[in-house]
């Protein structure tokens, strides 16, 4: 006679999937089948038994970036479509930075992005008159420019290129230069400066970040702040930006988000990385390097132009080359497919420092 005490467990409770098949398979094939998830599914595998959360952090052990372009022509459709895509693989978002074009309203973008990745998150988003990237569903590497008052005529003014990344053993965050405009901007960016040391401190011990990545407003003067950020930080900090026309943020610290008002302008944002003090045992440090050049140089065969041809419905240009002395054309896809392998092998992240380099 049956024990009518006696219960069955649900089959999609994690113990019995641990006691089933899940719990034959070596280290290998779980953590083959766990790099493959999307990184919503990710999260919640982590959480699955103790087993699952280090075969999940021996994936995202290391730095990661992930970037994707769209050029869709509705707003909605095309954030939706970079979204999904750098969220495709496994990646916990330390921070995320979105450019669009002069379709989009950057309110809007940042706000969907909150409501992702949560509010804890630090986030970018700015405006811009050119992107570059690889494309969301195509995977070709895609670049368009804007013209200014064209904004009505170009239907490709809705492209987006969003960036995520993971940065383990760093803490980063979105420090503003808010300036009261009665206020001078001098003592302002001292406050600012004030602001990147201390966060630093609170975060690593010491007062210098590893790196900053500066946005600034287009119709704002950023040179007397680089000048006083970097006079003010060690050596070893890397200091990279941009000037734009605008942009908005969210920070993790609810008190540093202050929207533009009567009394308050942003005048610039910087997404710091600090050293971890707290960060977990295995775990290795993460080194920011930078090149200095007044141009491109010519590295490896050069190219030769076989064909150009611009389309104009999306002002791209299209290119097709020959290497000297060989008769095969290579296209733009596999010159841009070449350059990207390369910087994939890169152990390092190279930024240049102490340039404002405006966006083209």
């Amino acid at each position: 006679m049956a024990n009518k005490n006696r219960s069955s467990p649900s089959p999609t409770t994690p113990k019995l999937m641990e006691t089933n098949g899940f719990s034959l398979m070596n280290e290998d094939l779980l953590r083959n089948i766990l790099s493959r998830l999307p990184a919503t599914s990710f999260a919640s595998a982590a959480t699955v038994s103790k087993t699952w959360n280090a075969a999940c952090c021996h994936i995202l052990s290391r730095p990661k970036l992930s970037s994707a372009i769209s050029l869709k022509p509705l707003p909605l459709v095309a954030l939706q479509e970079v979204f999904d895509k750098v969220m495709s693989e496994p990646i916990r978002p330390h921070f995320a930075i979105a450019s669009v074009g002069p379709g989009f309203e950057i309110k809007d973008v940042l706000q969907f992005m909150v409501e992702k990745v949560g509010s804890r998150t630090p986030i970018i988003v700015s405006s811009v008159k050119g992107i570059l990237g690889r494309d969301a569903l195509s995977h070709e590497f895609r670049e368009v420019k804007w013209i200014d008052g064209n904004i009505d005529e170009v239907p490709v003014n809705t492209g987006i290129v969003l960036t995520v990344g993971f940065v383990p053993g760093l803490k980063v965050d979105v420090i503003p230069l808010l300036r009261q405009r009665k206020a001078p901007q001098g003592s302002m960016t001292d406050k600012f400066v004030q602001d990147i040391k201390s966060y630093t401190s609170s975060m690593s011990g010491c007062t210098s970040p590893q790196a900053i990545i500066m946005i600034g407003d287009g119709s704002v003067d950023q040179k007397p702040i680089l000048e006083k950020l970097d006079y003010a930080m060690s050596m070893e900090t890397i200091i990279v930006g941009d000037e734009r026309g605008q942009f908005v943020y969210r920070s993790s610290d609810v008190s540093r988000n202050v929207s533009t008002n009567k009394k308050h302008s942003p005048d610039a944002v910087a997404l710091v990385f600090a050293r971890d003090r707290n960060k977990a045992c295995g775990i290795g440090n993460i080194e920011f390097h930078f090149a200095l050049s007044k141009g491109v140089s010519a590295i490896g065969p050069r190219l030769k132009a076989a064909s150009v041809r611009v389309q104009d419905s999306y002002t791209v240009t299209w290119l097709t080359a020959r290497r000297e002395g060989q008769q095969e054309i290579l296209d733009g896809q596999q010159m841009l497919e070449d350059i990207d392998n390369e910087v994939c092998q890169c152990a390092s992240v190279y930024i240049r420092k102490h340039e404002l380099y405006r966006n083209i």
